[in-house]
């Protein structure tokens, strides 16, 4: 994960947020849970590619977040221990009326499928079929395709 000043080509954020979550855009309040934050990362690398953006919440409000270090190391620690393979992302922050927005943006990857593991790779993931799903972004949510998706040829 990349952390990096916000690129100049951006779109403000209040352009984001006022499109609302959609195909490209997952709006997080919190991030406390890796596993639960690895799903929308894996599905927008699988799919178009997407901005999540931390400290706004589901009806578009600015809430922000208070210490986006502890943001980063739980987007850090879904990334490296919760997707398969790791997709590459960015981050940076934005401050609107003094609230801090992380914005984390997934590109569409060139290495799909990118398999989301419920519980740590290192653990084991894949011993049990139900905790290896492939995940791609469909409207405004990440849903699991069937079992098998992993084995699908995605460079089609």
């Amino acid at each position: 994960m990349n952390f990096i000043r916000r690129p100049a080509s951006a779109s403000p954020l209040l352009d984001i947020v006022s499109r609302g979550e959609g195909l490209y855009t997952e709006f997080k309040l919190k991030v406390h849970s890796p596993p639960k934050v690895a799903k929308p990362i894996a599905a927008f690398a699988n799919t178009l590619g997407g901005t999540m953006l931390v400290g706004v919440d589901d009806d578009g409000s600015i809430k922000g977040i208070h210490s986006e270090k502890e943001a980063l190391e739980i987007i850090h620690e879904a990334v490296r221990h919760h997707i398969d393979p790791i997709p590459d992302i960015s981050a940076y922050v934005e401050i609107f009326r003094k609230r801090l927005v992380l914005v984390i943006i997934v590109p569409e990857s060139t290495s799909k499928p990118h398999v989301h593991c419920k519980e740590p790779i290192e653990a084991g993931c894949g011993t049990e079929g139900s905790l290896r799903k492939v995940y791609i972004r469909e409207g405004s949510h990440s849903r699991a395709l069937a079992d098998g998706a992993d084995k699908i040829d995605w460079k089609e």
